[in-house]
This record gives structure tokens, sequence and C-alpha cells, in this order.
């Protein structure tokens, strides 16, 4: 994927091909992804688990769903958050999945889907490694034929399974402050989007109860309990306004975006500069961007969003101006905000800014060593000032993060030849050869 074309986007895609028809979209945003964490965090307040022991994947998807994988993996749909009509619904929805991780839920399934196919299991466990040890496009498709060979036999489990994380998020939403009720709400929107009979024809192949069923679970669950009728907060009720109108605008076709949010307030603004950037109307996109600072100068994703803008119209100074301030004013810095800012530097082709590119991806790879573009960005930032061994450092992690062992084995050979000893990278790339080395032989 090129450079410019990887961030031409302000949600970073990965594209994840199962096939020439169909295509999985992972997308990754820090506005999407902090505020997660944070609802996340609220909800573990009384569980002995923490939010960075948690993997989040949102998958771009005109379909209301989430679950969870591998153990502690949980995977939600773009369209879920979209249709949520309240923070609290979005909370309710990854308590659910929160109570699969919390009662071993998938720890117990792949015990019992051992016992439904043996043919099955080998190919569900190599998709779920493909996913996480970044392989996506087989792992996706593993995880796709595993599920469709057991279905059949393991819906019923899968039911019962689904009855008793509802009642969990009931217990998870209500301990930590979260009006309960917000999954039956949630559970309403569901029979909305898809209908009562559509739901009921397709249940017995489909691995959840009757939406009816489980608001009679859910409403038995909150007469058990006191108190749980909670005030909403207004300010991450706000936060989740913005980034479903953001999300919107990402997801859904222009002229719908456009019916949706037709006024002159900081959500439709937001949802229609999104959706006029990605249509290419970019001088809409910045007017509605600048007005939205004016509003409010410290919101690090506004400028975020302007300075991804900018880049792709080539004004690079301005794309690392604004990309700067977004930085210093973000409360929490991921791997993507450090990668952007070092791919924006890598455009000007000068040593000087090359080598500030390498500063800031390697702040990037310190967050989060499994980024892969990051890694080739950084390899292309060794290049440009000639550093060719670290180059070639890079690329043998990049490849060995993507799945291709035997292209990072020969360049680990490469790194190895003339790279400083006993420095970093070459200890890690002697690491990489004697990881890979078996592998290779046993080829």
């Amino acid at each position: 994927m090129k450079c410019k074309a990887f961030l031409i986007k302000t949600i970073l895609l990965i594209y994840f091909t199962i096939s020439q028809v169909n295509a999985i979209e992972i997308i990754r945003d820090t506005e999407l992804e902090q505020y997660t964490d944070e609802i996340i965090s609220i909800l573990l307040k009384s569980e002995n688990l923490d939010v960075d022991d948690i993997n989040i994947f949102f998958v771009k998807s005109d379909q209301i769903n989430a679950f969870v994988t591998g153990g502690k993996n949980i995977f939600i749909n773009t369209e879920t958050i979209i249709k949520a009509n309240d923070y609290r619904e979005y909370a309710a929805v990854l308590a659910h999945e929160l109570a699969h991780i919390i009662g071993g839920h998938i720890f117990n399934t792949s015990i019992e889907i051992s016992n439904l196919s043996n043919k099955a299991l080998p190919i569900y466990l190599l998709g779920i490694l493909g996913m996480i040890t970044g392989a996506a496009d087989t792992g996706i498709a593993g995880v796709m034929v595993g599920q469709a060979s057991i279905s059949d036999s393991f819906t019923f489990y899968s039911r019962t399974q689904e009855a008793s994380a509802d009642q969990a998020a009931v217990k998870i939403l209500c301990t930590n402050g979260i009006d309960g009720k917000y999954l039956i709400n949630f559970f309403n929107v569901l029979e909305k989007s898809y209908g009562p009979n559509n739901i009921k024809k397709t249940n017995y192949r489909s691995t959840h109860p009757l939406t009816q069923n489980r608001i009679t679970w859910v409403n038995s669950s909150l007469e058990n309990i006191d108190n749980c009728n909670f005030k909403s907060d207004k300010a991450l009720e706000k936060r989740f306004k913005l980034l479903k109108a953001k999300l919107h605008g990402f997801t859904h076709p222009h002229i719908e975006t456009e019916a949706v949010y037709d006024s002159n307030n900081d959500i439709d603004l937001y949802a229609t500069a999104v959706s006029s950037y990605f249509q290419g109307n970019h001088s809409r996109s910045i007017e509605n961007m600048k007005l939205l600072i004016k509003k409010n100068p410290s919101n690090p994703f506004y400028k975020e969003l302007l300075g991804e803008i900018y880049f792709a119209n080539n004004e690079y100074e301005k794309a690392i101006k604004f990309q700067e301030e977004a930085i210093d004013e973000i409360e929490k810095v991921n791997d993507l905000y450090y990668m952007m800012m070092g791919n924006y530097l890598l455009t000007f082709e000068n040593l000087v800014n090359s080598q500030e590119a390498i500063n800031y991806l390697k702040k990037s790879i310190q967050l989060n060593s499994n980024n892969a573009y990051a890694w080739y960005l950084l390899s292309r930032a060794y290049a440009q000032t000639g550093a060719i061994p670290f180059a070639n450092y890079a690329t043998a992690e990049r490849y060995f993060i993507v799945g291709e062992r035997k292209l990072s084995y020969e360049f680990a050979i490469k790194a190895l030849k003339d790279i400083e000893e006993n420095s970093p990278e070459w200890y890690r790339s002697n690491d990489l050869v004697e990881i890979l080395k078996e592998e290779i032989a046993d080829r």
C-alpha cells in the first residue's frame, strides 16, 4: 500500500482481502480507540482486569455485530456504534463482550468446539492466530471457514453463553454506574434494524437467543438489583455523538450523511467534514474543520484531521503544523499520531527531516511494536539517511509481523552483515535469525 494512499483517509485502513469479491476492513482511529478504552476502563473498575489487557479491533461494516475471539480480543463493527442512540448503549455492548471474557466463555467455547469438529478446530485456531500476528488475510479467512464448519452443531451451546453474558453485562453496568436498561435499549435497536420476523426466521442457525427472550432475562436481572438508575455523563455523550458523526461520514454514502447531518452544529459539521473529505471536496472539509477548531481550539482530533486533509493536498508544512499541535494537545499519544508525523516528514526527502521522522517512528514503535506500517516507514527513513543496515533491520521486523518469515530471515541476515555490533538492532536481528532459522529449515 503506497504511503500517500495509506494516509489519504482520516481513519487508517488495513485491507484484509478474503476473496476477489469480499473484503474485510479493520480500521484504526485514535479518537475511536481512546474513547472505547475510556468506556472499558469504567466498566472494568469492579473487575480484576485492566483495559490494557483487552485488544479491540474495529471492523468497517454496515452490519450490527460485536464478538470476542482468542480470549481477550473484541471485534466491533462500525455500524454497531452508529446505530447506538446513546453512549450507554455502546457501553452495554462492550459490557456484554467483556462478560464473555470475564466468564471465560471463549476458553469454554474452544473446549466445546473441540468436541464438535476435529477438522474445524485447526482452521479456526490458525485463523485467530493469523489475525493476532498480522497475517490478516489468511487469518480472517480461517476464522470464517472454521466458524462455518461448526456453526450447525454449536448454536445451542452459544445461545446459552449469550444468555449468561447478557445477565453478567447488567451487573457490570450497574456496578460501575451505568444504567443497565440501556442493554435493553440496544436490543430494541437490533429489533428495529433487522425486524422481529427476520430475527425469528434466522434464529434456528443464529448464535444468539431471540431478542424478546434476552429482554426478559435482562429485566429479570435488573429486578434483583437495588438501584441501577444512573444519570448520563453529558461529556461522554457529546463525545459519543461526535464519534458517531465521524464514523457515519466515513462509512456511509455522502448523500446519506448530508441528509442525516444537515445543520451547522458541531456534530453535523464534523460528519460533513469527514464525508466531504472522502468525496473529494477538500475545501469544504477544511472550512468545516476550521470552524470546529475555532469553537474548540484544544481538540486534538480536529487538528489531526485538518492536518491530514492538508497532507492530501500536498500542503506538507501545514500538515506537520497541525499534527504537531494534535500531538501536543492529546492527553495520551498513541502510535498512530507519531507514525503519521513520521510519514509527513518523509515527504521532504532531506536528511534533517528524515532524521526527525526516525525519532517519531521509533516512538510509534515503542508504543506498538506490531505496527507493521510504522516499521515500513522507518525502513524508508533509514534508507533516506543512508543507514541501509538499519533499513534492512526495520524491513526484517515488518516482514516478521506480517508473517513473511522467509523474507524476514533474509533481511535480518543482511542487517547483521553491516550493523553495529552490540547495538539494540544487532541483538534483535540475531534474535530474529535464531527464531526463524528452524522454521525456515522445516519448510
